[in-house]
């Protein structure tokens, strides 16, 4: 069942209920406060018959010989004719025997009318004979050693009609009230639920895999607030989601990539040892031969080796310990001196020398790196500018500045990614294997430094590396 028929029969219920109990109530009341006024005229009435009833009999008494039951009913029946309509009826009752009725057929009163109370001398009875509804009055007058009891009838059947009348009217009204209720409150139910529907149908829609599906926000009640809060949830969730899409799409190209260039070497190396075992060849061929397994294999080598830094750094934490930067840039010289003079590529140094706090090796990988990846897109004859010098008390900058060929803004951005290469024929020809930038984000992440690139097609790359100082320095 839909909250909203809930909503809808729940509060038909309650209006009925309510309404209901109030009406009965009110009826209830009302026809009591017409039986009360209908009893004490009854009274009233009871009390002047028999005052007529006992003044005419006093007379009797006065007289003797007499017959007091035959007297009875003489005077009942003065009395009835001069002080009561057709509509009342009389019956005087004396020694427990009827000896008057204005009519021998009219119905006489249950005899519990008279089971008086100790200081009462009047007593009244509601009675119910077919359609009709009589009232009882009876007065107890003691007569020579026994009873006299005084009775008038009064019909009340019109009193009883009205009440019956009213429920009837008032459940037509009630009819009336609730049809005209049930479609307001279909109206409002659907006001109220409507918006908890559409988040239903929206949480549905996100469940099923619409993650851009949203709720809208139309009020600032609960509801509203509930929506927001859907909304923001659903913003995160679907954050998450494309990061771990992302993540996923990544580790399925790392392993593409990295099968991609494991195959290339190892095709190679198969390839020129098969010829190698099957074929005769000659010293120069057999030389030829090993040398492309050779550094098809330092390839191999180099590639599992960044490889395995890269894996390792991201689960492992990093020793720090001081080093001079002057001292750091005069090592990666020294290691690439020998690659760049084969290249026809000179290098330049000026490095400031502020004491900073690292791993010196894992930074020394960084700069060969960057420095390797410029001499990449460098022509013989060209220059690489290696320097670094403070920024600020708390910031060293370290910056390799080529004029080689640049790097399109579109390949900028996917040059951190793992085996991505920015030209596949010059890197694999240079033995590189796309995974150096990467590494390079790496190391770099772990200290806290951050890496700035700004290259032009044609006019060269700037590699900017902000490395922080340490604290010590800083105070000092």
């Amino acid at each position: 069942m839909k909250f909203r028929t809930k909503v809808l029969i729940l509060n038909l219920v309650l209006l009925s209920l309510t309404t209901g109990i109030v009406g009965f109530l009110m009826m209830q009341r009302s026809y009591r406060t017409g039986m009360d006024s209908e009893i004490r005229s009854a009274v009233a009435e009871n009390n002047l018959v028999q005052s007529s009833v006992e003044y005419s009999l006093l007379d009797v008494l006065n007289t003797k010989p007499y017959d007091l039951a035959a007297s009875l009913a003489t005077i009942g029946e003065s009395v009835y004719s001069s002080m009561l309509s057709g509509e009342e009826a009389l019956l005087i009752r004396y020694k427990d025997e009827y000896v008057y009725l204005d009519n021998p057929e009219e119905t006489t009163p249950s005899e519990s009318i008279f089971q008086y109370a100790e200081d009462s001398r009047k007593n009244s009875l509601l009675q119910q004979e077919g359609d009709r509804l009589y009232l009882f009055v009876t007065s107890y007058t003691p007569l020579e050693g026994s009873t006299l009891h005084i009775i008038t009838r009064r019909d009340v059947t019109i009193q009883h009609e009205m009440l019956s009348q009213s429920i009837r009217d008032y459940r037509q009204i009630i009819l009336v009230l609730l049809a005209v209720a049930t479609l307001l409150l279909l109206i409002l139910s659907r006001l109220l639920t409507g918006p908890l529907e559409r988040l239903s149908k929206t949480t549905e829609a996100f469940a099923s895999g619409d993650y851009t599906a949203r709720s809208p926000i139309r009020t600032s009640d609960e509801v509203g607030q509930l929506a927001k809060g859907f909304n923001s949830m659903a913003d995160s969730v679907e954050s998450h989601v494309d990061e771990l899409n992302d993540m996923v799409h990544r580790r399925e190209q790392f392993v593409a990539d990295f099968t991609h260039e494991i195959k290339t070497p190892m095709t190679s190396i198969i390839g020129y040892a098969d010829t190698m075992r099957s074929m005769d060849l000659s010293k120069e061929e057999q030389q030829q031969a090993l040398g492309y397994i050779f550094s098809e294999g330092k390839r191999l080598e180099s590639m599992s080796m960044k490889l395995f830094d890269l894996l390792y750094l991201k689960d492992h934490p990093i020793e720090h310990r001081s080093f001079s930067a002057a001292t750091l840039a005069e090592n990666v010289q020294t290691s690439m001196e020998p690659l760049l003079k084969s290249s026809g590529i000179t290098l330049t140094l000026s490095a400031d020398p502020v004491p900073l706090s690292g791993d010196p090796q894992l930074l020394q990988t960084v700069f060969i790196n960057l420095i390797d990846n410029a001499r990449k897109a460098s022509k013989e004859g060209d220059t690489i500018e290696f320097s670094g010098h403070a920024e600020s008390d708390s910031v060293y900058i370290f910056v390799v500045r080529d004029h080689g060929i640049g790097i399109s803004e579109e390949d900028q951005k996917k040059i951190f990614d793992e085996f991505y290469m920015v030209d596949k024929s010059r890197t694999r020809a240079a033995g590189g294997a796309g995974l150096g930038m990467s590494l390079v984000s790496v190391i770099l992440q772990r200290h806290d430094a951050a890496l700035e690139l700004e290259s032009e097609l044609g006019q060269g790359t700037t590699v900017t590396v902000r490395f922080p100082r340490p604290k010590e320095q800083e105070e000092e």
